[in-house]
């Protein structure tokens, strides 16, 4: 019993001892910590010093400087997407309040598993394997193509269309101009084919960025160029007024993707330096106070654009999300070293 209270005096002095030394706030220059950039990936952009994926109130001192490489893997849904990358990145600290950074994706490997779940897998450039072994367009829900003159015209039927597999022809981006989908509706003796072609995009992209753009005979109803998806259809048997009919099962009106690579069309695709960061993390408060209070400001860029057949082509690899923002973000952590 009495070595038992010996110990447990032991164990309280020695906490109380560890508890006097960690309050002590070290000068900026006998910091004995090596701080590390944050990776990032998935999430918050990487490069500002930190844990991780998370900033801290802490900067470099002057003169410091970090230089990172790592590897990350995380998963995205919808479409079960896999992506694998290598952050590289360097900080360098100006002063004890200030530190800039800049990041990048070294190389970037992305696997699809479940493309059919992916609204840009049913763009008229893109085709899926069926269930029957088949390769062709898939179901979608798309916006009314444009009637080609001399044509049956869809009046009456609403800004909602279900597009039937293998209904859409191969068209290259980007896109406009090229055949659309006919709906089934081949005619007869009486009544004449119904033809289409895919329309010029109207909205964003002509300069009004209220609002998304519409993308007739490509795009969702919801304003976008990635279709509804429909992933299962059902039949309704003949009748005396009609023949058999294939209609949506359960589908999406709107688009259904990953934000960090919209328009994918591969089931596997490499690239590298796709995306750029570059910013400060400024510290408002002492280094020798053990509250950092700060925050993190950083202008994201990515080198590919939907602007041409080779940038859209690099977008469908999966190189980048594709926009061009600036944003910024606040920190603050207790440093008590």
């Amino acid at each position: 019993m009495r070595l038992a209270r010996r110990a447990l005096f032991a164990a309280l002095a020695t906490l109380v001892l560890l508890s006097a030394a960690t309050a002590q706030t070290l000068r900026p220059g006998n910091d004995p910590r090596n701080q590390a950039p944050t990776v990032g990936t998935g999430g918050t952009p990487g490069g500002p010093t930190g844990l991780f994926t998370i900033y801290d109130g802490d900067t470099l001192r002057k003169g410091e400087f970090t230089f990172s490489i790592a590897y990350s893997n995380y998963d995205r849904d919808p479409g079960n997407v896999d992506f694998s990358v290598i952050p590289l990145s360097f900080n360098v600290g100006i002063n004890d309040h200030l530190e800039l950074f800049f990041s990048t994706e070294g190389w970037r490997g992305v696997k699809v598993n479940n493309p059919a779940n992916l609204s840009s897998f049913y763009l008229p450039n893109s085709q899926l394997f069926f269930g029957n072994g088949l390769l062709g367009s898939g179901p979608a829900i798309i916006l009314p193509p444009e009637r080609v003159s001399g044509s049956t015209a869809l009046t009456g039927l609403g800004s909602v269309f279900f597009r039937p597999a293998f209904n859409q022809s191969f068209v290259q981006f980007p896109f406009v101009g090229g055949p659309g989908p006919n709906f089934g509706l081949t005619g007869n003796r009486i009544a004449v084919p119904f033809t289409s072609r895919l329309g010029t995009p109207t909205g964003a992209e002509q300069g009004n960025f209220s609002g998304a753009g519409n993308f007739p005979g490509v795009g969702s109803p919801c304003g976008s160029i990635l279709p509804g998806v429909v992933l299962t259809t059902r039949t309704i048997p003949a009748n005396l007024t009609f023949n058999t009919l294939t209609v949506p099962d359960l589908f999406t009106i709107c688009p259904s993707y990953v934000a960090d690579a919209p328009f994918v069309n591969r089931l596997y695709g490499e690239s590298v330096f796709g995306t750029m960061q570059a910013g400060a993390k400024v510290r408002l408060t002492s280094p020798n106070n053990p509250l950092g209070v700060g925050f993190v400001a950083f202008y994201r860029w990515y080198m590919d654009k939907a602007d041409d057949l080779s940038g859209f082509n690099q977008l469908q690899l999966a190189r980048a999300p594709a926009a061009t923002s600036a944003t910024s973000a606040s920190s603050a952590s207790s440093r008590v070293a």
